[in-house]
């Protein structure tokens, strides 16, 4: 990575950390692009230019996950099926999920139905671009690609809510964690041997 893209990226990541402490003390609703650019002693068109709405500068991170999502598939171990890799990606974030930090992003969320908005168009994001790499991956048709990484990146977001769920209850630290892991498998156990174990009382 050169000079230029270096300094983009610490630009960006400061832009965003700066709307957050921001987010944090007055909620994601009360806090305007224009406070956010001066507290990070940038222009207004420099904000958008990183992040094109408000709501991005808050799920900053989303890119970033989004590409992990896609590797985790491409990039699986040999034999490891695409709901396994997956799992694994997202227990590594439990510890993160269950930190007293996490809390904060959690309650400003619950606070902004823009925010909560914002968080069904990134699912959908995740979806497309999964769906796009199972297909590539497994060569299958493009109706099942779609249906797998629909119910794929739903537990994925269930796996987000319960965590939040967690943290506004004051729930946080390694007993939390494990449960979160715990959680996790529960889902995926449920979405590899099929809803049939619901009805026979097995879930």
């Amino acid at each position: 990575m050169g000079l230029r893209e270096t300094k983009k990226l610490r630009t960006r990541q400061e832009i965003a950390d700066r709307a957050m402490g921001l987010f944090a003390r007055r909620g994601f609703d009360h806090v305007t692009v224009a406070e956010v650019a001066e507290a990070a002693g940038v222009s207004e068109k420099t904000v958008f230019n990183y992040f094109p709405t408000k709501e991005d500068l808050f799920y900053d991170e989303v890119p970033a996950r989004e590409a992990a999502i896609v590797d985790a598939v491409r990039n699986r171990k040999p034999g490891e099926s695409i709901a396994a890799a997956l799992e694994r990606l997202q227990a590594r974030g439990s510890e993160r999920l269950a930190s007293p930090g996490f809390a904060t992003f959690a309650r400003i969320i619950e606070e902004s139905r823009a925010l909560q908005a914002k968080e069904l168009e990134i699912m959908s994001r995740y979806t497309d671009a999964l769906a796009g790499a199972i297909r590539e991956e497994l060569r299958v048709h493009e109706l099942d690609a779609k249906v797998a990484a629909n119910v794929l990146v739903s537990v994925q977001w269930q796996h987000f809510r319960n965590a939040r769920r967690h943290a506004l209850a004051g729930r946080h630290g390694p007993a939390t964690a494990r449960r979160l892991r715990s959680e996790l498998k529960r889902a995926y156990n449920l979405l590899e041997h099929g809803l049939a174990q619901l009805e026979d009382g097995k879930g």
